[in-house]
């Protein structure tokens, strides 16, 4: 059970690096080497997925390949402020990102944050 669970601590801890690195070739790997039905996706402290730090940042290619492989990712919400990462690409104008995430679950333009914010009331609140 303990080398289970380092195991996954290293997977996750693998994830969060290369996800915050836009390490899109070493994301790639691990994605296609690990069955990621087994992984919890939330490793930071704030519940965010591979998925999150990718809108955020704006790596379409790393969104193409994490909703390919786990399309359920568009609908993770972080435990801070409870966003999708759909909430985080419209609140950082990533438009590609954000037609990539609403083609992949529309419903998740419907998901309210804690503040009881949309995705579309972040992408509004964007200074020009």
């Amino acid at each position: 059970m303990e080398t289970e669970e380092l195991t996954i601590n290293n997977t996750r801890q693998a994830f969060y690096q290369a996800s915050l690195n836009n390490n899109n070739g070493g994301l790639r790997t691990l994605i296609n080497t690990l069955n990621l039905s087994r992984v919890s996706f939330s490793f930071s402290p704030f519940g965010e997925t591979p998925l999150h730090i990718a809108a955020v940042l704006g790596n379409l290619e790393l969104c193409e390949i994490l909703l390919s492989k786990e399309p359920s990712l568009a609908t993770e919400v972080d435990s801070e402020h409870g966003r999708c990462p759909l909430h985080l690409a419209s609140a950082e104008g990533h438009t590609k990102i954000v037609k990539a995430l609403v083609m992949e679950n529309s419903d998740t333009c419907l998901i309210q944050d804690k503040d009881g914010n949309l995705p579309l009331h972040l992408a509004a609140s964007l200074k020009s």
